[in-house]
């Protein structure tokens, strides 16, 4: 009985020593994963929350728009967030079409502004175009920001984190 206790012990050994080594690199792969599925978490949330910020600066550039480098960096980032928002965002989020009409309303302030001397000679079209910028800049945005706020809520929220 020894003999066959000591002629088994060897090979008994490496299949425990070598199920210990694998459930150890179980352990560490599930720990990495987990961590990757954290980071890629928080790297879409970052992502997600710069789209979100962009809109401010973008509205803050449109409604005091002199075209300043620094606006022109505002619009551009924006631009690609709206691009990039197609991305990050699911289609039945309606994200994307938001930014957009947001993008497009921003360009027509700003339009309107680069190129007042297209209004000036007919003071009527004038003042209705005036007005329809006043329209954007003041409801447009403000309903857009809070379409915006209720679409994206879900891809932001970490309260039950």
């Amino acid at each position: 009985m020894y003999q066959v206790l000591k002629d088994f012990a060897g090979p008994v050994a490496t299949v425990i020593a070598a199920l210990s080594a694998l459930s150890v690199t179980a352990y560490f792969a599930w720990h990495q994963k987990t961590i990757a599925e954290q980071k890629l978490r928080f790297d879409l949330f970052g992502r997600r929350l710069a789209i979100f910020d962009s809109i401010f600066d973008y509205w803050d550039a449109m409604v005091s728009w002199k075209g300043t480098p620094e606006q022109e960096a505002a619009k551009r980032r924006f631009f690609h967030a709206y691009q990039e928002s197609k991305f990050l965002f699911s289609n039945k989020s309606e994200i994307e079409s938001l930014l957009k009409g947001l993008n497009e309303k921003g360009g027509r302030v700003i339009y309107f502004k680069e190129n007042p001397e297209l209004y000036v000679a007919d003071p009527a079209f004038y003042h209705k175009k005036f007005e329809e910028i006043q329209d954007i800049q003041l409801n447009d945005f403000e309903n857009g920001l809070l379409r915006l706020k209720e679409a994206i809520a879900p891809y932001l929220n970490f309260h039950d984190v």
